[in-house]
C-alpha cells in the first residue's frame, strides 16, 4: 500500500485504486441485501446498522476510515487522491464514506487533532479514527440552536473533574453514543464566547441521562447532566477557549468538508419518468415534465460542483472564504425545491414510503427532508450571516474560513 506521499500521479494510483475494489468487493457482500438507510432515518434498521459499524471498523483497521490521518493516530497516512479513491469506490455501493455508520466522528476528530494536546490526541483519536466508537455532538440546548454561544450547561471544575449540569436537545439517533462531545459553560459570570469549553463526555457516566425524541425525520434525543462528573483532562482547546475549538467544528457542520458523493434521488425520479406506461408512453414525453427535470438535474449538478470544491480545498488545506455555508444553503433550498418537484410529478406517490429503496432516493423522504432539514445545524438566516461575515459585508473586516482536518 502507498503511505506517505504527497502527491501521486493518476498512474500511479491504479494500483490502489484496484486494491480498494477488490477489498469492497468481499467485504460488502452481506451488505448487498439492505436497501441502505439515510443519516436520518425512521427506519428499524438495527441489523443493517450493526453491518455498518462493523464496515467502518474494518475500513478504520485499514486506516481507510480517515486515510490522510497519521498512522499513530490509527490513519492511513495517505493522499487526498487515495481518500478520493476510497469514497468513490464505495459509493458505487451507495454509501457515504464519511457516514459509513452513525458516528459524528468526521466532525469530532478534526476537532481534537487541530486543538487536542498530544495526550488528548493519543488517547482519543485512535478510537475515532479506527471507527471503534461513537461519538455524538451535543450542541443545541431549549433556548439556544443557532445561537450557539447562548450556552447554559454548566461545567464547574471540582478538582481534577468537571461537575456538568444542563440540558441538550434534538440530538444524536436512535443507535446508542459512546462518547459526547459537547459545548459547555465554564465561566457563568464571563464575557459570551470567552466562557465556553468542548468537553468529550464517555456516555457511560453517572449524571447522565439520554431520551428519545420522535421527531419527522426520526429519532433524536434529550440529553440531561445532572451533576455529571467528567475527568478535567476531557476538556479540548482549553477551558474558556471553546469559541475558538467551534470555529472548526462549525466549518465542517456548515458545509466545509465538502462531498464527492452524488444524489440518488434525481437518478430514482429521471428512471420513474423514462420507464414505459401501460400506454406506451412515458411522463418524459410530457414538454412540462422535462423542464421540471431539467431544473432539477442542472441544480443538482450545481450542488455538486459546490460540493466538490469545498471537499478538495478542504483537503488541501486551502479553504473558501464563504464557500462551506454558500454549499450548505444552496443544497437546503435545492432540497426544498426537489421536494415540491417530485410531488408535482409523481403527486400522491411520492408520500409513499418505499421501503425496497436507498432511503435517500425514496421520494416520500425528499418530501419529509425538504422542510425538514431547513433547520439542522443552524438556520439559513445563521448560513446568509455566516456567508455575509466572510465576505465582510457590513463589517470593516472579513472573517477568515479555518483549515481544518
Amino acid at each position: 500500500m502507498v503511505q506517505g506521499s504527497t502527491h501521486e500521479t493518476p498512474e500511479a494510483l491504479i494500483p490502489f485504486e484496484v486494491e480498494v475494489r477488490a477489498w469492497l468487493a468481499e467485504a460488502m457482500q452481506d451488505g448487498l441485501r439492505f436497501a441502505w438507510s439515510a443519516v436520518w432515518t425512521t427506519r428499524d434498521n438495527d441489523e443493517e446498522y450493526a453491518f455498518r459499524q462493523s464496515l467502518g471498523r474494518r475500513l478504520g483497521e485499514r486506516g481507510w476510515l480517515f486515510p490522510t490521518y497519521p498512522v499513530e493516530y490509527g490513519g492511513g497516512g495517505l493522499t487526498p487522491e487515495h481518500q478520493a479513491i476510497i469514497e468513490t469506490e464505495m459509493s458505487r455501493y451507495g454509501l457515504r464514506h464519511a457516514m459509513v455508520f452513525y458516528t459524528l466522528a468526521r466532525i469530532v476528530a478534526p476537532c481534537i487533532l487541530k486543538h487536542g494536546t498530544d495526550e488528548q490526541r493519543r488517547a482519543f483519536l485512535p478510537g475515532l479514527v479506527r471507527g471503534e466508537v461513537v461519538v455524538w455532538q451535543v450542541l443545541t440546548e431549549p433556548q439556544s440552536g443557532s445561537d450557539v454561544a447562548n450556552v447554559r450547561t454548566m461545567a464547574i471544575r471540582d478538582g481534577d473533574e468537571y461537575v456538568l449540569d444542563g440540558q441538550k436537545i434534538m440530538v444524536g439517533s436512535h443507535h446508542q453514543p459512546d462518547y459526547l462531545w459537547t459545548l459547555v459553560n465554564t465561566d457563568p459570570a464571563g464575557k459570551r464566547h470567552e466562557n465556553l469549553s468542548w468537553m468529550y463526555v464517555p456516555a457511560t457516566s453517572p449524571g447522565l441521562t439520554i431520551r428519545p425524541m420522535s421527531m419527522m425525520m426520526g429519532i433524536k434525543n434529550t440529553v440531561f447532566f445532572d451533576g455529571c462528573r467528567v475527568p478535567a483532562a476531557n476538556l479540548v482547546g482549553g477551558e474558556n477557549s471553546g469559541w475558538k475549538v467551534s470555529s472548526t467544528h462549525l466549518e465542517l457542520e456548515h458545509g466545509g468538508a465538502g462531498s464527492i458523493a452524488g444524489d440518488p434521488v434525481v437518478d430514482h425520479v429521471l428512471g420513474r419518468c423514462l420507464e414505459q406506461q401501460p400506454d406506451g408512453t412515458a411522463l418524459i414525453d410530457e414538454e412540462p415534465v422535462r423542464a421540471i427535470l431539467a431544473d432539477m438535474l442542472i441544480e443538482t449538478h450545481i450542488n455538486e460542483l459546490l460540493a466538490a470544491r469545498n471537499y478538495w480545498l478542504r483537503l488541501r488545506r486551502t479553504p473558501h472564504p464563504y464557500g462551506g455555508v454558500q454549499y450548505r444553503y444552496y443544497e437546503r433550498l435545492l432540497r426544498l425545491r426537489n421536494a415540491e418537484r417530485v410531488q408535482q410529478l409523481f403527486g400522491y406517490e411520492a408520500l409513499v414510503p418505499r421501503f425496497d429503496l436507498h432511503e435517500d432516493a425514496d421520494l416520500e423522504h425528499l418530501v419529509r427532508a425538504g422542510p425538514g432539514q431547513l433547520h439542522g445545524g443552524g438556520t439559513m438566516d445563521t448560513d446568509r450571516l455566516v456567508m455575509a461575515r466572510r465576505m465582510g459585508i457590513g463589517r470593516s473586516t472579513k472573517e477568515d474560513a479555518p483549515t481544518t482536518a
